[in-house]
């Protein structure tokens, strides 16, 4: 649950819904391949925050709705596990990419976002090694499987963290704000992200034809002065869903 402080209040983005614009950007995005395992990728990477958001958690230092950058490593662990499973379960190709993803978050993008950094008690770092070595082991053996080369891997994988930081923006939830930003591309070049009045503007443009318009499902609730969990959650998905679009332009 991405939870954006404005004023006294909380816009709120469920990891689903993040998810599902991260499916409509790369159904944007010309030349994937295999396209349709590459969009069910996208639009179903962060599929296992659907049972934490069913009942929406308050953070118990700020008596806040908790950011999911904040969310008990144990939890992820286990609905990331079942994530990647009702992913692959789908689509072998986009549970390799879903694994590689997951995995990818404890070790900071594999190298393609160093400022990445989850809350987490070091003691935790056992339990995630164990993750990221049970995750590897299975998303390398699809790709065995599968007969999928490593570079054919990279590109789609550096792709989904293109498709999901850039979501991640438009929700309000990227850890590097809602500024200017770089993501690296797979040809380790970087898009440049630039905020406008109406969104943002991407340099290089990767889009075919002008401008494109994302929607993102917004719920607008009050940022403190819940009585108990129950409350909060109660209020979060009683709220209505505000869908805000957003323009994306060439640089």
């Amino acid at each position: 649950m991405i939870v954006h402080p404005v004023g006294d209040t909380a816009e709120i983005v469920m990891q689903v819904d993040h998810s599902n614009v991260a499916g409509d950007l790369a159904s944007l995005w010309p030349g994937l391949e295999p396209r349709e395992s590459v969009l069910t990728a996208a639009t179903l990477h962060d599929i296992g925050w659907r049972s934490w958001e069913a009942c929406p958690r308050l953070d118990a230092e700020t008596g806040r709705p908790q950011n999911f950058l904040s969310v008990d490593i144990r939890l992820h662990l286990e609905f990331y596990d079942a994530g990647i499973a009702e992913v692959t379960a789908r689509d072998r190709y986009a549970g390799m990419l879903v694994g590689k993803h997951l995995a990818g978050i404890y070790r900071q993008r594999y190298g393609t976002q160093a400022a990445l950094k989850l809350t987490r008690a070091p003691e935790a770092q056992a339990m995630i090694d164990e993750f990221v070595g049970r995750v590897e082991e299975r998303f390398l053996a699809l790709q065995h499987e599968l007969g999928v080369s490593d570079e054919e891997f990279w590109r789609n994988y550096v792709l989904l963290q293109v498709f999901d930081r850039l979501s991640l923006w438009l929700c309000k939830g990227d850890p590097a704000g809602t500024g200017s930003m770089e993501i690296v591309l797979p040809d380790d070049a970087v898009l440049t992200v630039t905020p406008t009045a109406g969104g943002c503007a991407l340099s290089p443009y990767p889009f075919d034809g002008g401008q494109v318009q994302v929607s993102v499902p917004v719920r607008v609730v009050a940022l403190t002065g819940y009585a108990n969990e129950p409350d909060c959650a109660e209020t979060i998905l009683g709220a209505p869903v505000e869908q805000r679009v957003y323009s994306i332009e060439p640089g």
